[in-house]
């Protein structure tokens, strides 16, 4: 796999926000509530996407024992097949948790600049 980075990739182009003292300790408590290093965020922010919290603990251990359920109805599939379905409710539930909860929720950045437009 080729080391080179594509001109897309290239982050060359520095720029400088000046921010008071309360907006930057803001910038900083949002980003590291995102896991994100201040410039990630707000290129996250520029791609559309509004970064969202790291989960708590209880998230996960939430996810866990939704995991824990879910093996145990598939260990019964053999004997109450209609238990498959109930699987794949349980599958699919996780999945929107997890979408919800920990992937940058898009936001339409045409739209914004549409209403400053106006």
């Amino acid at each position: 796999m080729s080391r080179e980075k594509s001109e897309k990739d290239v982050r060359n182009v520095p720029i400088t926000v000046r921010l008071n003292e309360e907006e930057h300790e803001k910038l900083k408590q949002c980003a590291a509530a995102c896991g994100l290093s201040a410039a990630e965020f707000m290129r996250q922010l520029c791609k559309g996407n509004a970064p969202q919290p790291k989960p708590k603990t209880e998230f996960w251990e939430l996810l866990n024992r939704l995991y824990e359920v879910h093996d145990a109805f598939k260990k019964c599939v053999p004997y109450y097949p209609t238990a498959a379905e109930i699987c794949k409710e349980i599958e699919d539930f996780i999945l929107e948790l997890q979408q919800k909860t920990t992937l940058p929720q898009r936001f339409s950045i045409e739209e914004l600049t549409e209403q400053e437009a106006v």
